[in-house]
């Protein structure tokens, strides 16, 4: 999407403060390093008065470094809204707004409908490997990662009853392809899935084996 080439930027004086992670923060720090751009001469063109330049400062910063682009309003300020913001950003940077409208919309969008950030689903199965004395860590490392049962990406933005329906699709599939077929005479007792949020677990639950049909 960019048409600036952001790839393996050396971060400069202008830049050295920006970490972004969505594509239109790549493109406006591009910009920002085409054009030798101070940050409080960007913020100063946007309209902030020079009592608030530092607060402006670091409200770029945020915006520039969150992979949400800083749309879920959680450091603002009187001058603008989250969208606001950006929109005046990017019309200060020379950058079409409807190049990113899409982008920004869905972003929105997700913010409405969905938590943020969202919650990550791992499910694996409870497995009883009976290890020989020659499974060194490597080997162990492989079979045990036969455990892990896929989930699709957007299983976080499910309701909750077609997210359960693919949990038990899933876990059926994994079950069909491994049961009698894991190294070191694995035996697979079940299935446990984990919910996490901010990098921390919020919840566990326990699943049966699949009925065989």
């Amino acid at each position: 999407m960019s048409h600036i080439n952001s790839q393996n930027l050396t971060p400069s004086k202008y830049t050295h403060r920006y970490t972004p992670r969505h594509p239109l923060a790549k493109e406006a720090v591009s910009q920002i390093e085409k054009c030798e751009r101070r940050s409080q001469d960007i913020v100063q063109a946007m309209g902030y008065p020079p009592k608030h330049i530092i607060s402006a400062c670091d409200r770029l910063r945020h915006v520039l470094s969150s992979d949400i682009l800083g749309l879920n309003a959680t450091d603002i300020d009187s001058y603008f809204t989250a969208h606001e913001f950006l929109k005046t950003l990017l019309s200060v940077l020379d950058i079409k707004y409807d190049t990113f409208a899409k982008d920004i919309a869905q972003i929105q969008y997700d913010l409405a409908h969905y938590p943020y950030p969202l919650p990550q689903y791992h499910l694996r199965a409870v497995i009883n490997f009976t290890w020989s004395e020659g499974a060194n860590w490597m080997s162990r490392g492989v079979a045990s990662s036969k455990a892990v049962a896929y989930l699709p990406q957007n299983i976080a933005k499910m309701n909750a009853a077609k997210r359960e329906l693919v949990i038990q699709q899933c876990l059926a599939a994994h079950y069909a392809e491994y049961n009698g077929h894991l190294p070191y005479n694995g035996v697979i007792n079940g299935y446990q899935l984990i919910i996490e949020q901010r990098h921390e677990m919020v919840d566990s639950i326990a699943y049966d084996l699949p009925q065989c049909e």
